[in-house]
């Protein structure tokens, strides 16, 4: 166990910036992760927390996809790019060529194959965790 203490720019005042302290307790498997990360980026483990705080922080600030999508939705659209159909899309798919390198027949026999596998997994994992035999 680590106890990682870093100080944490809080917010201006006519004294300068004010810090504040924070302590984390992190298992040894965690500080060896982050003391490797922080030494390939040349950077000692107090400041790589920090920069990974600061980058969370940063995210949770920025825009979600939700968002996103009401802007967009919001938006009116530019007739400059809206180019209107020629066709039925179900009509074109339906007239679409078949694709000259699909065998159904292998692809039929191949399937089988990967089906009895997942059957054999499936009664393997039953059979371990008691629930058939």
């Amino acid at each position: 166990m680590m106890t990682l203490s870093v100080l944490t720019p809080v917010w201006p005042t006519c004294l300068g910036d004010m810090k504040m302290a924070i302590t984390i307790t992190l298992d040894d498997d965690l500080v060896a992760g982050l003391e490797n990360k922080a030494k390939k980026q040349q950077l000692s483990v107090e400041q790589f927390a920090m920069s990974i705080l600061t980058e969370a922080v940063e995210e949770a600030d920025s825009v979600t996809p939700r968002e996103s999508v009401m802007k967009i939705q919001a938006t009116a659209p530019n007739p400059n790019q809206v180019r209107p159909a020629t066709a039925n899309l179900a009509d074109a798919l339906r007239a679409a060529p078949g694709d000259p390198c699909f065998d159904l027949e292998s692809w039929n026999r191949q399937w089988s194959v990967v089906e009895a596998e997942m059957k054999a997994i499936t009664r393997a994992n039953d059979v371990a965790e008691g629930r058939g035999g």
